[in-house]
């Protein structure tokens, strides 16, 4: 293994693009919606404080839970504003769909946590995006090393006052969903049989 493959490297380009980030943040529409416990199992939402603005900040992110610990790794190193706000502030609200902490985020400390941060990468799309053939070399005390300069986070719960969380205030709107998509199949149903 060559001596740069565990640098941390952004494996995709920070999004620049107001729109792409907008993107990225659709798992909070559908959380708003009521379907937080469609992807809980895979994606958190985070409710931080901004760290200019004071405000509450909510980000979807990927995530690994390992004996009654949530992992996450920010996979665009500590350029995300989520990252900045919990270096400022880490008082942080994560919930999935199935429960909500009120937590303190840290970097992992002990050999178990970063067991479980290797554990992660092996079965996380961020670390298939490394290299296929590195699981048998993360076994390695230096590699190791190496990640343990990512930007990693696990939590500790609190009870000091965190950010509120994202309710899911929008479920109201699925009847008018649901009958606009009825409208749609009905109006395209009459007009294939216009033809």
């Amino acid at each position: 293994m060559s001596q740069e493959s565990f640098h941390f490297q952004n494996f995709l380009p920070y999004p620049g693009n107001r729109l792409v980030k907008k993107l990225f943040k659709t798992p909070i529409l559908l959380y708003r919606l009521g379907l937080g416990k469609v992807f809980g199992n895979y994606i958190l939402i985070l409710s931080t404080t901004g760290r200019t603005t004071g405000k509450t900040r909510r980000t979807p992110v990927e995530y690994f839970f390992h004996e009654g610990k949530y992992y996450i790794i920010s996979g665009f190193g500590d350029q995300p504003d989520w990252y900045q706000n919990l270096a400022v502030n880490p008082q942080v609200t994560i919930q999935n769909g199935y429960e909500r902490i009120c937590a303190t985020a840290r970097p992992p400390k002990t050999e178990d946590e970063w067991e479980a941060v290797r554990l992660y990468l092996l079965h996380s799309p961020i670390g298939k995006l490394l290299n296929a053939s590195y699981s048998d070399e993360l076994q390695d005390a230096d590699d190791m090393e190496k990640v343990k300069q990512w930007p990693a986070l696990t939590f500790d719960p609190t009870d000091t006052p965190c950010p509120p969380p994202l309710e899911a205030d929008l479920v109201w709107a699925w009847p008018l969903i649901l009958l606009g998509a009825a409208i749609d199949i009905t109006v395209a149903w009459l007009l294939s049989r216009r033809k």
